[in-house]
Protein backbone atom coordinates (compact mmCIF):
# COMPACT_ATOMS: atom_id res chain seq x y z
CA UNK A 1 0.00 0.00 0.00
CA UNK A 2 2.74 2.20 1.09
CA UNK A 3 4.22 1.93 -2.57
CA UNK A 4 1.09 2.28 -4.42
CA UNK A 5 0.88 5.50 -2.17
CA UNK A 6 4.54 6.56 -3.14
CA UNK A 7 3.90 5.97 -7.03
CA UNK A 8 0.75 8.01 -6.94
CA UNK A 9 2.86 10.83 -5.47
CA UNK A 10 5.63 10.62 -7.90
CA UNK A 11 3.08 10.23 -10.71
CA UNK A 12 1.26 13.85 -9.27
CA UNK A 13 4.19 15.47 -9.11
CA UNK A 14 4.95 14.70 -12.22
CA UNK A 15 2.67 16.70 -13.76
CA UNK A 16 3.23 19.86 -15.37
CA UNK A 17 0.35 21.83 -13.19
CA UNK A 18 -0.49 21.47 -9.82
CA UNK A 19 -3.86 22.22 -8.43
CA UNK A 20 -2.11 25.23 -6.55
CA UNK A 21 -1.28 26.77 -9.92
CA UNK A 22 -4.51 25.65 -11.68
CA UNK A 23 -5.23 29.34 -12.42
CA UNK A 24 -2.22 30.13 -14.60
CA UNK A 25 -2.91 30.48 -17.46
CA UNK A 26 -6.45 31.83 -17.03
CA UNK A 27 -6.20 34.21 -14.59
CA UNK A 28 -3.70 37.53 -13.92
CA UNK A 29 -1.85 35.56 -11.22
CA UNK A 30 2.02 37.46 -11.87
CA UNK A 31 3.14 41.34 -12.87
CA UNK A 32 4.98 41.27 -15.84
CA UNK A 33 8.18 43.18 -16.95
CA UNK A 34 8.60 44.13 -21.03
CA UNK A 35 11.72 44.39 -22.85
CA UNK A 36 11.55 46.67 -26.17
CA UNK A 37 12.65 47.32 -29.56
CA UNK A 38 14.55 44.13 -30.03
CA UNK A 39 15.99 44.01 -33.73
CA UNK A 40 14.74 40.76 -35.95
CA UNK A 41 15.88 41.90 -39.16
CA UNK A 42 15.87 44.36 -41.42
CA UNK A 43 14.20 44.90 -45.13
CA UNK A 44 13.49 46.90 -47.74
CA UNK A 45 10.26 48.91 -47.95
CA UNK A 46 7.60 49.43 -50.23
CA UNK A 47 8.48 52.83 -50.40
CA UNK A 48 12.05 52.98 -49.95
CA UNK A 49 15.14 50.74 -51.04
CA UNK A 50 17.16 51.50 -47.87
CA UNK A 51 16.70 48.53 -45.27
CA UNK A 52 14.33 49.19 -42.58
CA UNK A 53 14.55 47.78 -39.02
CA UNK A 54 12.10 45.58 -37.55
CA UNK A 55 11.48 45.68 -34.01
CA UNK A 56 9.69 43.61 -31.54
CA UNK A 57 8.35 44.36 -27.71
CA UNK A 58 8.71 41.21 -25.69
CA UNK A 59 6.34 40.89 -22.54
CA UNK A 60 7.50 38.46 -19.63
CA UNK A 61 5.33 37.24 -16.61
CA UNK A 62 7.25 38.15 -13.51
CA UNK A 63 8.11 35.42 -10.91
CA UNK A 64 7.26 33.23 -12.82
CA UNK A 65 9.45 29.12 -12.26
CA UNK A 66 8.56 27.88 -15.60
CA UNK A 67 11.60 27.24 -17.42
CA UNK A 68 9.83 26.48 -20.94
CA UNK A 69 6.68 28.83 -21.26
CA UNK A 70 4.10 29.20 -24.14
CA UNK A 71 4.64 32.45 -26.35
CA UNK A 72 1.63 34.44 -27.94
CA UNK A 73 2.60 37.14 -31.07
CA UNK A 74 -0.29 40.09 -30.74
CA UNK A 75 0.36 41.80 -33.98
CA UNK A 76 -1.14 44.93 -34.67
CA UNK A 77 -3.39 46.21 -37.72
CA UNK A 78 -3.59 49.22 -39.31
CA UNK A 79 -4.85 48.28 -43.17
CA UNK A 80 -0.77 47.71 -43.53
CA UNK A 81 -0.98 51.22 -44.12
CA UNK A 82 -0.33 52.45 -40.19
CA UNK A 83 -0.21 51.30 -36.95
CA UNK A 84 2.54 49.72 -34.75
CA UNK A 85 3.98 47.35 -31.81
CA UNK A 86 2.63 50.21 -29.54
CA UNK A 87 -0.70 50.18 -30.97
CA UNK A 88 -2.97 50.30 -27.90
CA UNK A 89 -5.09 46.93 -28.13
CA UNK A 90 -2.17 44.48 -29.07
CA UNK A 91 -0.20 46.20 -26.15
CA UNK A 92 -3.17 45.76 -23.63
CA UNK A 93 -3.19 41.86 -25.26
CA UNK A 94 0.13 41.21 -24.26
CA UNK A 95 -0.37 42.68 -21.00
CA UNK A 96 -2.99 40.80 -20.22
CA UNK A 97 -1.23 37.35 -21.00
CA UNK A 98 2.04 37.95 -19.80
CA UNK A 99 0.33 38.34 -16.50
CA UNK A 100 -1.38 35.00 -17.17
CA UNK A 101 2.20 33.14 -17.58
CA UNK A 102 2.75 33.52 -21.04
CA UNK A 103 5.96 35.73 -22.86
CA UNK A 104 4.35 37.68 -25.40
CA UNK A 105 5.37 39.25 -28.24
CA UNK A 106 3.96 42.63 -30.06
CA UNK A 107 6.25 43.23 -33.77
CA UNK A 108 6.15 45.77 -36.30
CA UNK A 109 6.34 44.67 -40.02
CA UNK A 110 6.72 46.82 -43.25
CA UNK A 111 3.75 49.12 -43.80
CA UNK A 112 3.03 50.62 -47.42
CA UNK A 113 1.63 50.61 -50.99
CA UNK A 114 3.08 50.99 -53.79
CA UNK A 115 -0.37 51.30 -55.62
CA UNK A 116 -3.29 51.03 -53.97
CA UNK A 117 -4.86 47.95 -56.14
CA UNK A 118 -5.46 44.53 -55.88
CA UNK A 119 -1.94 43.24 -56.28
CA UNK A 120 -0.09 46.08 -54.30
CA UNK A 121 -2.76 44.50 -51.48
CA UNK A 122 -1.13 41.45 -51.78
CA UNK A 123 2.22 42.59 -52.18
CA UNK A 124 1.63 44.12 -48.63
CA UNK A 125 -0.02 41.12 -46.84
CA UNK A 126 2.88 39.27 -48.42
CA UNK A 127 5.57 41.57 -46.92
CA UNK A 128 4.04 41.62 -43.35
CA UNK A 129 3.50 37.65 -43.89
CA UNK A 130 7.30 37.31 -44.14
CA UNK A 131 8.07 39.45 -41.75
CA UNK A 132 5.90 37.75 -39.24
CA UNK A 133 7.99 34.68 -40.14
CA UNK A 134 11.27 35.94 -39.95
CA UNK A 135 9.88 37.42 -35.94
CA UNK A 136 9.06 33.98 -35.08
CA UNK A 137 12.14 32.52 -35.91
CA UNK A 138 13.64 34.99 -34.08
CA UNK A 139 11.91 34.72 -31.40
CA UNK A 140 12.19 31.13 -31.43
CA UNK A 141 16.28 31.07 -31.84
CA UNK A 142 16.27 33.23 -28.04
CA UNK A 143 14.19 30.46 -26.12
CA UNK A 144 16.93 29.88 -23.59
CA UNK A 145 17.12 33.77 -23.08
CA UNK A 146 13.57 34.04 -22.61
CA UNK A 147 12.99 30.50 -21.26
CA UNK A 148 10.46 29.63 -23.87
CA UNK A 149 9.04 26.61 -25.40
CA UNK A 150 9.71 26.05 -28.81
CA UNK A 151 7.09 23.74 -29.35
CA UNK A 152 3.93 26.39 -28.13
CA UNK A 153 4.43 29.51 -30.22
CA UNK A 154 1.12 30.69 -30.77
CA UNK A 155 0.34 33.60 -33.73
CA UNK A 156 -1.46 36.11 -33.53
CA UNK A 157 -3.14 39.61 -34.73
CA UNK A 158 -5.62 42.30 -35.11
CA UNK A 159 -7.44 43.52 -38.76
CA UNK A 160 -4.31 43.55 -40.59
CA UNK A 161 -2.53 41.58 -38.00
CA UNK A 162 -5.40 38.38 -38.33
CA UNK A 163 -4.12 38.91 -42.02
CA UNK A 164 -0.94 38.08 -40.91
CA UNK A 165 -1.29 35.58 -38.35
CA UNK A 166 -3.36 33.65 -40.99
CA UNK A 167 -1.09 34.03 -43.63
CA UNK A 168 2.39 33.31 -41.58
CA UNK A 169 0.17 29.52 -40.80
CA UNK A 170 -1.45 28.42 -43.70
CA UNK A 171 0.12 30.24 -46.77
CA UNK A 172 3.52 27.99 -46.93
CA UNK A 173 3.20 26.25 -50.50
CA UNK A 174 3.84 26.62 -53.48
CA UNK A 175 0.86 25.45 -55.11
CA UNK A 176 -0.66 28.38 -52.89
CA UNK A 177 1.33 30.88 -55.24
CA UNK A 178 -2.14 31.59 -57.37
CA UNK A 179 -1.65 35.60 -55.74
CA UNK A 180 0.71 35.70 -58.86
CA UNK A 181 3.39 36.65 -56.48
CA UNK A 182 7.01 37.05 -58.11
CA UNK A 183 9.08 35.17 -55.63
CA UNK A 184 12.73 36.35 -56.99
CA UNK A 185 14.71 38.84 -54.59
CA UNK A 186 13.12 41.68 -53.66
CA UNK A 187 14.98 44.74 -54.20
CA UNK A 188 12.83 47.61 -53.38
CA UNK A 189 10.55 49.72 -55.04
CA UNK A 190 9.88 48.87 -58.24
CA UNK A 191 11.15 45.42 -58.15
CA UNK A 192 8.78 42.65 -59.02
CA UNK A 193 10.02 40.12 -56.89
CA UNK A 194 9.17 39.90 -52.73
CA UNK A 195 11.27 37.15 -52.11
CA UNK A 196 10.02 33.34 -51.14
CA UNK A 197 7.38 32.61 -48.23
CA UNK A 198 10.44 32.67 -45.58
CA UNK A 199 11.69 36.63 -47.37
CA UNK A 200 15.13 37.84 -46.29
CA UNK A 201 14.06 40.27 -43.46
CA UNK A 202 16.77 37.51 -41.62
CA UNK A 203 18.82 35.22 -42.89
CA UNK A 204 18.08 32.45 -39.62
CA UNK A 205 17.32 29.38 -41.12
CA UNK A 206 15.23 27.88 -38.13
CA UNK A 207 11.64 27.47 -38.02
CA UNK A 208 9.21 28.98 -38.57
CA UNK A 209 5.88 27.03 -38.14
CA UNK A 210 3.54 28.20 -35.41
CA UNK A 211 1.53 25.84 -33.05
CA UNK A 212 -1.99 27.53 -32.64
CA UNK A 213 -3.59 30.94 -34.56
CA UNK A 214 -5.96 33.93 -33.16
CA UNK A 215 -7.34 35.86 -35.58
CA UNK A 216 -9.09 39.26 -34.43
CA UNK A 217 -11.47 40.41 -37.02
CA UNK A 218 -8.66 39.75 -39.91
CA UNK A 219 -9.08 37.34 -42.99
CA UNK A 220 -7.48 35.05 -45.58
CA UNK A 221 -7.05 35.67 -48.95
CA UNK A 222 -8.63 31.54 -50.11
CA UNK A 223 -9.80 29.27 -47.01
CA UNK A 224 -8.29 26.49 -49.27
CA UNK A 225 -5.00 27.28 -48.33
CA UNK A 226 -6.10 26.00 -44.82
CA UNK A 227 -5.67 21.96 -45.62
CA UNK A 228 -5.57 19.05 -43.73
CA UNK A 229 -2.07 18.83 -43.24
CA UNK A 230 -2.86 21.93 -40.96
CA UNK A 231 -4.96 19.71 -38.30
CA UNK A 232 -2.38 20.70 -35.76
CA UNK A 233 -3.19 24.35 -35.53
CA UNK A 234 -6.07 25.14 -33.72
CA UNK A 235 -7.48 28.74 -34.98
CA UNK A 236 -9.41 31.23 -32.58
CA UNK A 237 -11.75 33.87 -35.09
CA UNK A 238 -13.60 36.74 -33.71
CA UNK A 239 -15.48 39.43 -35.39
CA UNK A 240 -18.23 41.66 -36.25
CA UNK A 241 -21.10 40.86 -38.49
CA UNK A 242 -21.31 44.57 -38.95
CA UNK A 243 -17.64 44.92 -40.04
CA UNK A 244 -17.20 47.26 -42.99
CA UNK A 245 -13.08 47.59 -42.84
CA UNK A 246 -13.01 43.24 -43.36
CA UNK A 247 -15.81 41.25 -44.19
CA UNK A 248 -17.11 38.87 -41.84
CA UNK A 249 -17.53 36.64 -44.53
CA UNK A 250 -16.11 36.33 -47.87
CA UNK A 251 -16.24 39.37 -49.88
CA UNK A 252 -13.91 42.13 -51.60
CA UNK A 253 -12.37 44.31 -49.14
CA UNK A 254 -12.17 47.65 -49.92
CA UNK A 255 -9.29 50.24 -48.70
CA UNK A 256 -10.59 53.27 -46.84
CA UNK A 257 -14.09 51.55 -47.39
CA UNK A 258 -14.01 52.93 -51.32
CA UNK A 259 -11.33 51.60 -52.84
CA UNK A 260 -12.12 47.91 -54.26
CA UNK A 261 -9.24 45.53 -53.93
CA UNK A 262 -9.42 41.82 -53.72
CA UNK A 263 -11.81 39.36 -52.49
CA UNK A 264 -10.99 37.51 -49.06
CA UNK A 265 -12.63 35.31 -46.90
CA UNK A 266 -13.38 36.62 -43.13
CA UNK A 267 -13.81 35.06 -39.53
CA UNK A 268 -17.56 33.06 -41.05
CA UNK A 269 -16.03 31.58 -43.99
CA UNK A 270 -13.09 30.44 -42.31
CA UNK A 271 -14.77 28.90 -39.60
CA UNK A 272 -17.19 27.36 -42.13
CA UNK A 273 -14.00 25.61 -43.57
CA UNK A 274 -12.30 24.29 -40.30
CA UNK A 275 -15.50 22.66 -39.57
CA UNK A 276 -16.36 20.85 -42.77
CA UNK A 277 -12.09 19.84 -42.34
CA UNK A 278 -13.13 19.17 -38.50
CA UNK A 279 -10.21 21.23 -37.57
CA UNK A 280 -10.14 22.64 -33.14
CA UNK A 281 -11.05 26.15 -33.89
CA UNK A 282 -13.55 28.42 -31.44
CA UNK A 283 -15.69 31.52 -33.26
CA UNK A 284 -17.13 34.51 -30.84
CA UNK A 285 -19.24 36.89 -33.31
CA UNK A 286 -19.48 40.57 -32.10
CA UNK A 287 -23.54 40.74 -33.12
CA UNK A 288 -23.96 43.64 -34.66
CA UNK A 289 -20.45 45.18 -33.76
CA UNK A 290 -18.52 47.15 -36.66
CA UNK A 291 -14.15 46.50 -36.57
CA UNK A 292 -12.19 45.99 -34.30
CA UNK A 293 -14.84 46.75 -30.99
CA UNK A 294 -12.29 46.22 -28.14
CA UNK A 295 -9.48 48.80 -29.63
CA UNK A 296 -10.59 52.35 -27.32
CA UNK A 297 -10.85 53.65 -24.10
CA UNK A 298 -14.46 53.67 -23.64
CA UNK A 299 -16.58 51.71 -21.16
CA UNK A 300 -17.93 49.83 -24.11
CA UNK A 301 -14.78 49.18 -25.70
CA UNK A 302 -13.16 48.16 -22.45
CA UNK A 303 -15.91 45.69 -21.66
CA UNK A 304 -15.00 44.29 -25.17
CA UNK A 305 -11.52 43.78 -24.38
CA UNK A 306 -12.27 42.07 -21.24
CA UNK A 307 -14.14 39.00 -23.25
CA UNK A 308 -11.90 39.20 -25.77
CA UNK A 309 -9.05 38.29 -22.88
CA UNK A 310 -11.69 35.92 -21.66
CA UNK A 311 -12.42 33.92 -25.08
CA UNK A 312 -8.70 33.50 -25.80
CA UNK A 313 -7.26 32.58 -22.46
CA UNK A 314 -10.44 29.57 -22.89
CA UNK A 315 -9.03 28.48 -25.89
CA UNK A 316 -5.49 28.53 -24.95
CA UNK A 317 -5.71 26.75 -21.96
CA UNK A 318 -8.68 24.06 -22.98
CA UNK A 319 -7.82 24.08 -27.22
CA UNK A 320 -4.20 24.34 -27.10
CA UNK A 321 -2.54 24.33 -23.89
CA UNK A 322 -4.94 21.49 -23.25
CA UNK A 323 -4.56 21.95 -19.31
CA UNK A 324 -8.02 20.19 -18.38
CA UNK A 325 -9.50 17.11 -18.60
CA UNK A 326 -13.29 18.77 -18.26
CA UNK A 327 -15.26 19.17 -21.84
CA UNK A 328 -14.08 22.75 -23.15
CA UNK A 329 -17.49 22.44 -25.30
CA UNK A 330 -18.97 22.98 -22.10
CA UNK A 331 -17.04 25.94 -20.73
CA UNK A 332 -16.09 27.79 -23.99
CA UNK A 333 -19.22 29.95 -25.56
CA UNK A 334 -19.24 30.06 -28.69
CA UNK A 335 -21.15 32.56 -30.72
CA UNK A 336 -22.06 32.49 -34.34
CA UNK A 337 -24.17 35.12 -36.64
CA UNK A 338 -27.25 32.83 -35.89
CA UNK A 339 -26.85 33.00 -32.31
CA UNK A 340 -27.37 37.33 -32.92
CA UNK A 341 -30.54 36.68 -34.52
CA UNK A 342 -32.21 34.04 -32.18
CA UNK A 343 -31.27 36.73 -29.59
CA UNK A 344 -32.83 39.63 -31.41
CA UNK A 345 -29.53 41.64 -31.79
CA UNK A 346 -28.24 40.85 -34.99
CA UNK A 347 -27.82 45.18 -35.14
CA UNK A 348 -26.88 47.86 -37.91
CA UNK A 349 -23.59 49.25 -38.05
CA UNK A 350 -23.30 51.60 -34.84
CA UNK A 351 -20.22 53.99 -36.07
CA UNK A 352 -20.81 54.52 -39.80
CA UNK A 353 -19.67 58.25 -40.58
CA UNK A 354 -21.32 61.25 -43.10
CA UNK A 355 -18.02 63.43 -44.49
CA UNK A 356 -19.06 66.42 -45.89
CA UNK A 357 -18.10 68.48 -47.46
CA UNK A 358 -15.67 65.61 -49.61
CA UNK A 359 -13.53 66.89 -51.66
CA UNK A 360 -13.29 69.78 -49.64
CA UNK A 361 -11.48 73.46 -50.14
CA UNK A 362 -11.18 74.15 -46.13
CA UNK A 363 -12.87 72.08 -43.04
CA UNK A 364 -15.14 68.55 -43.40
CA UNK A 365 -17.92 68.32 -41.14
CA UNK A 366 -17.97 64.43 -39.42
CA UNK A 367 -21.07 63.34 -38.35
CA UNK A 368 -21.73 59.58 -37.23
CA UNK A 369 -25.29 58.27 -38.15
CA UNK A 370 -25.95 56.60 -35.31
CA UNK A 371 -27.25 58.84 -32.61
CA UNK A 372 -25.91 56.68 -29.85
CA UNK A 373 -22.21 57.13 -30.93
CA UNK A 374 -20.16 59.07 -29.69
CA UNK A 375 -16.60 60.76 -31.15
CA UNK A 376 -13.47 60.40 -29.33
CA UNK A 377 -10.62 60.66 -31.19
CA UNK A 378 -9.91 61.25 -34.85
CA UNK A 379 -6.56 60.98 -36.58
CA UNK A 380 -5.85 62.55 -40.05
CA UNK A 381 -2.79 60.61 -41.71
CA UNK A 382 -1.46 61.01 -45.06
CA UNK A 383 -1.49 58.32 -47.49
CA UNK A 384 1.61 56.65 -46.18
CA UNK A 385 -0.14 56.35 -43.33
CA UNK A 386 2.02 59.13 -41.01
CA UNK A 387 -0.13 60.75 -38.92
CA UNK A 388 -0.41 64.48 -39.73
CA UNK A 389 -2.84 65.66 -37.20
CA UNK A 390 -4.89 64.34 -34.27
CA UNK A 391 -8.04 65.56 -32.41
CA UNK A 392 -9.51 64.34 -29.54
CA UNK A 393 -13.34 64.73 -28.95
CA UNK A 394 -15.41 65.09 -25.59
CA UNK A 395 -18.17 62.29 -26.35
CA UNK A 396 -19.67 64.40 -29.05
CA UNK A 397 -21.66 63.01 -32.11
CA UNK A 398 -20.30 65.30 -34.71
CA UNK A 399 -17.38 67.66 -35.09
CA UNK A 400 -15.71 69.85 -37.55
CA UNK A 401 -11.88 69.30 -38.64
CA UNK A 402 -9.72 72.42 -39.75
CA UNK A 403 -7.91 71.79 -43.72
CA UNK A 404 -6.99 74.93 -44.11
CA UNK A 405 -3.44 74.96 -43.33
CA UNK A 406 -3.23 71.10 -45.30
CA UNK A 407 -1.62 70.66 -48.63
CA UNK A 408 -4.05 69.35 -51.41
CA UNK A 409 -4.29 65.68 -51.89
CA UNK A 410 -5.64 62.27 -50.16
CA UNK A 411 -6.04 61.90 -46.34
CA UNK A 412 -7.30 59.27 -44.60
CA UNK A 413 -9.04 60.11 -41.05
CA UNK A 414 -9.29 57.42 -38.16
CA UNK A 415 -12.19 57.65 -36.64
CA UNK A 416 -12.77 56.18 -33.00
CA UNK A 417 -16.10 56.00 -31.28
CA UNK A 418 -17.42 54.53 -28.21
CA UNK A 419 -18.96 52.07 -30.62
CA UNK A 420 -15.97 51.14 -32.73
CA UNK A 421 -13.30 52.42 -35.18
CA UNK A 422 -13.27 53.48 -38.95
CA UNK A 423 -11.06 54.67 -41.34
CA UNK A 424 -12.51 57.58 -44.04
CA UNK A 425 -10.67 59.26 -47.30
CA UNK A 426 -11.26 62.69 -47.98
CA UNK A 427 -9.70 65.04 -50.67
CA UNK A 428 -8.72 68.82 -49.92
CA UNK A 429 -9.12 70.22 -53.23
Amino acid sequence: MRKIYVLLLLIFMALPFSNANAQKYLSPIFNYDSILNIKFGSNVTANSSTPEDQLYDIYLPVGDSATKRPVVFFTHGGSFLSGSKETSDVVALCRAFAKRGYVTVSQNYRLGYESFDATNAKRAVWRAMQDGRAAVRHVRAHAAQYLIDTNMIIYGGSSAGGFTALHVAFLDEPQELVLGIDTTTYTGPGSQGLGSFKGTTNNLTNSDEVNAVINLCGAIGDTSWIQLKDKNIPVLNMHGTADNTVPYGTAIIKLFSTIPLLSVSGSSSIRKSLEAKKMTNRFYTFCGLDHVPFLGASAAQKAWMDTTVLFISQFLYYDVLKLSAANPNAIVQEIDSADCSTTGIYATTFAAAKISPNPTQHSVLVQLKNSSAKLQQIAIMDITGRVVGLHNIANENLTIIDLHNFENGIYLLKIITNKGMMIERIIKE
